[in-house]
């Protein structure tokens, strides 16, 4: 098998700290936090929405790997 791996940079800029939880709720970290529970959820998301306010935070790296592979016939 060929594999092509690329690896690709990203940030994402935070209009707003919640910003960062849609881009979780949309990551690979969806399925942890859906294992949580309602409750966990919302003390993670609380906090950590606290943390980027106070620090500022304007923006989040949203970096990926990338596969491809070819399977010869």
């Amino acid at each position: 098998m060929n594999a092509e791996v690329t690896a690709e940079e990203g940030s994402q800029p935070l209009r707003s700290a919640e910003d960062w939880w849609t881009i979780a709720l949309g990551s690979g970290l969806r399925w942890t936090i859906d294992q949580m529970g309602p409750e966990a959820a919302a003390r993670v998301k609380a906090d950590n929405v606290q943390w980027l306010n106070e620090n500022k935070i304007g923006s989040v790296e949203t970096n990926a790997i990338y596969a491809i592979g070819t399977k010869p016939f």
